[in-house]
């Protein structure tokens, strides 16, 4: 039998999706933008250009995310006043309300995902991913 690495790889991220969908509806937050949330929370200022470079997407896909959480109350836009081309955004208190349940999604997730993992099945999963997530970032 042939091994599907990154179709294993690409299931566990589709039901990553549904499950915080799911987990956050009540929030009112897609799976796609609470990744926005801890970075944003975490980087007030951030621009969308370093946003597109931490999460691996497009820029286009940034802004598409970000106007709908701009939309929703979730960030503030502002155009930086050191770079006139960048855009900074800004958390708002209704993300920062929401990122205790992000995080929460988040590591229920892994907790139930992992469930039946030893810790050091754990800790070689997390080691080679990280290998594989370098190796792919070197490749773009």
């Amino acid at each position: 039998m042939e091994y599907h690495t990154m179709l294993y790889i690409n299931t566990i991220a589709r039901c990553a999706n549904l499950y915080h969908d799911e987990a956050l509806q009540s929030a009112g937050l897609s799976s796609y933008q609470s990744a926005y949330i801890p970075i944003i929370c975490t980087h007030p200022g951030i621009t969308q250009d370093q946003i597109a470079r931490q999460l691996h997407v497009n820029r286009s896909s940034v802004t598409r995310q970000l106007t709908s959480l701009e939309e929703n109350g979730f960030v503030i836009r502002r155009r930086s006043t050191d770079d006139r081309r960048a855009v900074e955004v800004y958390p708002t208190d209704k993300a920062q309300a929401v990122l205790p349940a992000v995080r929460e999604a988040r590591r229920k997730w892994r907790s139930l995902l992992l469930e039946d993992v030893t810790d050091a099945e754990r800790e070689a999963l997390d080691h080679l991913l990280a290998r594989l997530a370098d190796r792919a970032v070197s490749l773009v």
